[in-house]
């Protein structure tokens, strides 16, 4: 139970640094070429199209690491201490209060995916029920 727990805390600890880089592309102090890396990094944390499938054996879940990891640590090196500290207490602060928030935010983001899943697919049967006709 207690690893249960532990894993509990690590996850919410990544959501509230995830959640913080976000917080930290909306300041204004941030420059441009940290806002594209920070967008990149958040899109791809929380995206569930990877570069390599996670049905690959080991280097599935081997690409999310290494990106995330060394994204984040670009990140935390070129954003200044004042700004990812202010953005850390908020995400904190934000994630520790109102659970009924974030549980809106995850579904907003299922919802936008499925509705692009979508899109995408009528797309597709589109084009190929093109030349039937």
């Amino acid at each position: 139970m207690a690893q249960l727990q532990t894993i509990k805390l690590k996850a919410h600890n990544l959501n509230a640094e995830v959640y913080a880089l976000y917080l930290s592309y909306l300041d204004t102090r941030v420059k441009w070429y940290v806002r594209v890396l920070l967008a990149f990094v958040i899109g791809y944390a929380l995206s569930p199209i990877d570069f390599v499938p996670d049905l690959q054996a080991v280097f599935g879940f081997l690409d999310d690491v290494v990106v995330i990891a060394a994204g984040l640590s670009f990140s935390y090196q070129l954003l200044s201490k004042d700004v990812l500290g202010k953005a850390r207490v908020q995400a904190y602060e934000a994630l520790n209060g109102d659970k009924e928030s974030v549980m809106a935010a995850y579904r907003i983001i299922g919802y936008t995916w499925m509705l692009a899943f979508c899109l995408l697919a009528i797309i597709v049967y589109k084009l190929l029920n093109l030349n039937s006709f």
